[in-house]
């Protein structure tokens, strides 16, 4: 009987700890992070909509730069290697800032993360149209762009 009852405290401790692993395998991480590198900004322009955009030639990226002012120059690319994303967002007042976070590719899926900040009450700004955007070079990919924007909002401590 001694025996019998070690027998099924043994088999329900061994079907315990056997039941309660799971085999399912949730990967919602990306294929690849892609590198970028900021290569313009600036806040005035000549559209009143919001731009979201890859450019893969130069033809292209000189067509959306007759949209926008940056600051600066832009560099050379070169379009055998990179391409480059374009975020522009009209606004109201001047102290918003459009920063490109991250760029991942999955599958044939590439997703452009970006925090688009804006000021809050407390902050002085300009009082006039504004178009702030930043332009990035990332190393080039094949596949599907989608635009991902996350709002924050800042504060001064005025």
């Amino acid at each position: 009987m001694k025996q019998l009852l070690t027998t099924l405290l043994f088999a329900f401790l061994l079907l315990s700890v056997t039941a309660c692993q799971e085999t399912m395998d949730l990967d919602d991480s990306p294929d690849a992070v892609l590198a970028f590198d900021p290569i313009a900004m600036g806040h005035s322009g000549t559209v009143r909509d919001t731009i979201e955009v890859i450019l893969r030639d130069e033809a292209a990226l000189q067509d959306a730069l007759q949209k926008v002012r940056p600051l600066g120059e832009i560099p050379e690319i070169d379009f055998q290697q990179y391409m480059v994303a374009l975020i522009a967002i009209p606004t109201e007042s001047g102290g918003y800032i459009v920063e490109v976070q991250s760029v991942e590719q999955t599958g044939d899926e590439i997703t452009v993360n970006y925090v688009f900040n804006v000021p809050a009450q407390d902050c002085i700004t300009v009082q006039a149209l504004s178009l702030p955007h930043q332009i990035v070079r990332i190393r080039r990919a094949e596949g599907r762009v989608t635009f991902e924007q996350e709002r924050k909002r800042y504060l001064c401590g005025m």
